[in-house]
């Protein structure tokens, strides 16, 4: 198995010992063997062919991850590269360790807490000083399997709209990223063949679905790592405003903000990310849902205030 990764996130004659390969019709073909260096010819080259993505084994992932989390200011502070390159980047690291850790025993979180914080950082800072990220994160949808995309969009669209709806400090703002990041983390203990299932969900395989949020809330909880509000994130974030919603059946001013705004976040992001069961969604039809059909599921000051900000 091998996972994609960006040309531009290479710096040359850093790369750690892994293999890079490029990916020709369905073959994987090895480009660089991980006894030697990644030259800045050879990013020149790729670049000049048009390539734009390499491939590293899935088991190599976390030596790579750590290679571009320790260089990611190195990049984000490069003038030279372009800002929505940067984003790109960016995002596309924050989805390769989030599939890292979802895919890692659980207490992989625990021993990462502190990686898992700095991506956070570098989300808050790009939220803060971007016009806009939309792009970004849309640019991740064709390339890698949807729980990892959408635990980084959900994160960043919630991180965005706590800062346009509240003034809120880093350390609060830190504690919505953690939260929201994990929101889904329940889903690994859910069967896969349910989370991609093309057809419709039976009652009895949706009501075993509907148990992530209390799989992620009991786990996160255990490890003693993540804050109450981190934690009412991972628990809530299904919670709708006229009581419909689960695991509690929570209404209105029973919802804590946070857990309001990560469900407008995980909403939007599920209906403009191609699914195996339907296509994505444009922003237009996705608000248009979530006005219409959904009315009653939303607090609809944040709402309208999310609609605000995706222009």
């Amino acid at each position: 198995m091998y996972r994609m990764i960006q040309l531009e996130s290479l710096i040359p004659e850093t790369l750690p010992g892994v293999a890079l390969f490029i990916k020709h019709g369905d073959n994987h073909v090895l480009y660089k063997d991980p006894k030697l260096s990644f030259t800045q010819g050879d990013k020149e080259r790729l670049l000049d062919n048009n390539v734009k993505h390499l491939f590293v084994k899935a088991a190599e992932m976390s030596t790579y991850n750590q290679y571009v989390e320790a260089n990611l200011p190195l990049l984000l502070g490069d003038d030279s590269i372009e800002p929505e390159l940067k984003q790109n980047m960016l995002y596309q690291a924050s989805v390769n360790y989030v599939q890292e850790i979802f895919d890692s025993p659980a207490i992989a979180i625990k021993q990462n807490v502190d990686r898992c914080r700095n991506l956070i950082k570098h989300i808050l800072k790009d939220v803060m000083n971007s016009n806009g990220v939309m792009p970004a994160l849309s640019s991740l949808v064709d390339h890698n399997a949807y729980t990892y995309v959408h635990s980084v969009q959900v994160a960043t669209y919630s991180i965005s709209l706590h800062i346009k709806e509240f003034d809120l400090g880093r350390d609060e703002l830190m504690d919505v990223g953690m939260g929201s990041l994990f929101h889904d983390y329940g889903k690994v203990y859910v069967p896969k063949e349910l989370l991609d299932k093309p057809g419709k969900l039976s009652p009895s395989e949706f009501l075993e679905v509907k148990k992530h949020p209390v799989y992620g809330y009991s786990t996160l909880r255990d490890l003693k790592i993540f804050t109450p509000v981190a934690l009412g994130i991972v628990k809530h974030h299904h919670e709708k405003e006229n009581g419909s919603g689960y695991p509690d059946g929570l209404s209105s001013y029973d919802i804590a903000r946070s857990s309001k705004i990560t469900a407008i976040a995980d909403v939007f992001s599920a209906l403009t990310t191609n699914r195996s069961y339907r296509q994505a969604l444009s922003k237009e039809s996705a608000l248009e849902i979530m006005y219409g059909e959904m009315d009653g599921s939303f607090d609809l000051q944040y709402l309208n205030t999310f609609k605000e900000t995706l222009h």
